[in-house]
């Protein structure tokens, strides 16, 4: 099934409100828990005690992976860091200042977003742009806050750790961020093989991606999502594959790349559920068109395409698709930090 879907509206990417006030939380994910959820082994769980089979990667090569967990490992407390984007912690105290109250908006609809997006496209109703556009947003800052992507992510935004707000709180906040007591960062620094400095430098840039500096609370991360989904240089598409049973897997950096990245190209694959998944890729229409026209026809398609009154996403869906099922999977051993996860532990599917 195909689809062209419209432009990205303010509506999908509204603002936050003021943040950084002080709560409880230690144990931090960076992939939700509800993401976890929606691929657990015990999707039926009444008492809230959801699980999922986490494997480590024993052999990349060959796609061997070893379960850790005969009966799955509890998400509360999976893919998670104590303290992880705490920036300053007093002494003693339970309340630390953290960057947790950033990613609420984000993450606050997610199961819903999917199984609106999974019940439309089941009934063949396409009006879909809003949920992908937020599902693509809350995919995007797993990559972003994913502790083991923290040097791609600097590298992906440079310079952005020295930006400074100009809104005398969020300016607190910012120095806060630098000087504050962390005194968990020398173990986390050691886990992660990452320098003190990176570490801080990460901090910085993930409040200066999300903190709402503008007049109607948006933020530097909504405008380079704004920035890439309306671009009329870029043809995008997006690949959505369904499945009747749990099989796709999910990777402890919360994200794949289905092919290699290049000047002209990116693609991101993101787990949406145990049942789906789905690909984003943004490429140059020049490089797609290029040796398949006439030099003189392909000049005026582009001109053409950039003429565009709006930015359009190309959406397909597949259902039951082995092949793509077993590409993605593979990706996702091969690209993860040092687990996979999954809602079954048995016949995971890697050759179509």
């Amino acid at each position: 099934m195909n689809s062209a879907l419209g432009p990205v509206g303010d509506s999908q990417l509204a603002g936050i409100g003021s943040p950084m006030r002080a709560n409880s939380s230690r144990n931090q994910h960076f992939v939700t828990h509800v993401e976890q959820k929606l691929n657990a082994c015990n999707p039926e769980s009444r008492g809230g005690r959801f699980r999922i089979y986490s494997f480590q990667v024993a052999d990349r090569d060959s796609y061997r992976l070893t379960l850790e967990q005969a009966h799955g490992r509890p998400i509360h407390s999976n893919l998670a860091m104590l303290d992880l984007f705490s920036f300053d912690v007093a002494g003693g105290m339970r309340l630390r200042s953290n960057l947790e109250e950033l990613f609420q908006k984000y993450e606050q609809g997610i199961e819903r977003q999917t199984r609106s997006l999974l019940e439309k496209l089941s009934r063949q109703n396409f009006d879909v742009k809003d949920e992908l556009v937020e599902l693509f947003a809350a995919k995007l800052l797993n990559f972003v806050r994913n502790p083991f992507c923290i040097e791609k992510v600097l590298n992906s935004f440079p310079g952005v750790a020295s930006f400074q707000p100009t809104d005398a709180g969020l300016l607190a906040t910012y120095w806060q961020i630098i000087a504050g007591r962390r005194p968990h960062q020398s173990y986390l620094c050691a886990q992660l093989g990452i320098t003190d400095q990176r570490y801080a430098e990460w901090l910085r840039m993930l409040f200066m991606l999300l903190a709402p500096i503008g007049p109607d609370g948006a933020n530097l991360f909504e405008g380079v999502i704004k920035g890439l989904l309306e671009s009329r240089a870029l043809h995008i598409g997006t690949f959505l594959a369904v499945y009747d049973q749990p099989c796709v897997l999910l990777s402890d950096r919360g994200f794949a790349r289905p092919v290699a990245d290049g000047p002209q190209i990116m693609a991101m694959s993101f787990n949406l559920c145990s049942t789906a998944f789905f690909d984003f890729a943004f490429a140059d229409a020049a490089t797609l068109l290029q040796g398949r026209a006439n030099p003189m026809f392909l000049e005026h398609a582009l001109e053409n395409w950039k003429r565009r009154a709006v930015a359009t996403v190309n959406l397909t869906v597949t259902h039951n698709d082995r092949a793509l099922l077993a590409r993605h999977n593979r990706r996702v051993v091969e690209q993860c930090h040092s687990r996979v996860y999954c809602a079954v532990k048995d016949d995971l599917i890697f050759a179509a």
